[in-house]
């Protein structure tokens, strides 16, 4: 069955210079796509060549077997005509609307009839839990109520792709957990077919059905959240989801000796050499004065205390620390074999 979109080899450039490289992506109906990555890695560019802001170089893109933007046939199917709408980190509410007129806009452009409007309207505002501020104006709410109205506004029209880009950046570190699991629940509970543009590594794994990692305008993997984080297939997947400790590798001795002196069982399903990441919760620093490696760092992040640590040829490793870590103490390093894994070649 073909999926409800489908974007093949999108290429778009900003004069000369490349901003998506090739990128395919497939999405069924009903779920949630998120792109993760770097700031200019191309997430918010292939966001707006959905959404009909951003025209193709090359490629192709199809909604339900309707090309929506394809330059070789010279089809451009304009935003108005997409039947998607748009979350944007800005809330982007008129200010002389109250919230229940700002939720009606989409409606009232697309000729709904009143009594429809109202119906869809209180819906909307129910299921975002705004009801009770129907009458009151954009500036007299908190930046998560105003946040919680523009999505309102975006599901009331019912659209056929939910487009959000990075609409919980603004919000303080309380608010974007809180708006984080109620836009979870909606989007599950609506079944709503959805893209989300983030650089937030929680808020990929919390919402995403499938994450696409991007990086310089390709996307480097894409995969459902617990496959990236276990499976990486690269150096820079390992490191940009959950920070992996990477070293190059070699099997001697019924061992895998990692950066030439970290030491884990022998990986029959591992080649004799080559690069592989160590979760940093599978690593344990320990105060030993016997120990070979020095502690370099340690920082209390409330729930354990990371600590770094090293040797004088500038191998370093990061994991949890165990007893009194200070920087400059001897420790001996731990690591858990479940926590390892093989990385591509060209990682």
């Amino acid at each position: 069955m073909a999926s409800f979109l489908q974007i093949d080899e999108a290429a778009v450039s900003f004069g000369a210079t490349p901003v998506l490289r090739g990128v395919t992506v497939s999405l069924d109906q009903g779920k949630c796509l998120v792109l993760l990555g770097p700031s200019g890695c191309g997430k918010t560019t292939l966001l707006n060549v959905v959404a009909g802001l951003c025209a193709l170089d090359n490629g192709k893109c199809v909604c339900e077997g309707t090309t929506l933007d394809d330059p070789a046939a010279r089809i451009f199917v304009p935003l108005r005509e997409r039947g998607f709408a748009t979350v944007f980190q800005d809330f982007s509410l008129w200010p002389h609307m109250t919230v229940a007129e700002n939720v009606a806009f989409g409606l009232r452009v697309r000729g709904v009839s009143a009594a429809e409007c109202a119906r869809r309207v209180a819906a909307a505002l129910e299921k975002v839990r705004m009801s009770a501020f129907a009458d009151r104006y954009p500036a007299s709410l908190s930046g998560g109520q105003q946040q919680r109205v523009s999505i309102a506004r975006a599901l009331v029209v019912q659209p056929r792709i939910l487009l959000l880009d990075e609409p919980l950046s603004a919000l303080d570190a309380r608010l974007r957990e809180e708006l984080r699991v109620e836009l979870s629940r909606l989007l599950r509970e609506e079944g709503q077919t959805a893209i989300y543009v983030t650089h937030d590594q929680a808020e990929a794994f919390a919402l995403g059905d499938i994450v696409a990692v991007m990086r310089e305008g390709r996307i480097e993997q894409m995969d459902a959240p617990e496959a990236l984080y276990r499976a990486p297939r690269t150096r820079f997947v390992a490191e940009f989801i959950g920070s992996a400790n990477v070293f190059s590798f070699e099997q001697r001795n019924g061992a895998v000796l990692l950066g030439g002196r970290l030491q884990i069982p022998a990986r029959a399903d591992w080649p004799a050499r080559g690069r592989c990441f160590v979760r940093r919760e599978g690593v344990r620093i320990v105060p030993n004065p016997e120990g070979v490696a020095t502690c370099i760092n340690r920082q209390f992040l409330g729930g354990h205390i990371e600590a770094a640590a090293g040797w004088p040829d500038e191998l370093v490793i990061v994991g949890e620390a165990e007893g009194p870590v200070a920087p400059g103490a001897r420790v001996s390093i731990d690591i858990d074999p479940a926590c390892a894994g093989l990385l591509a070649e060209d990682a």
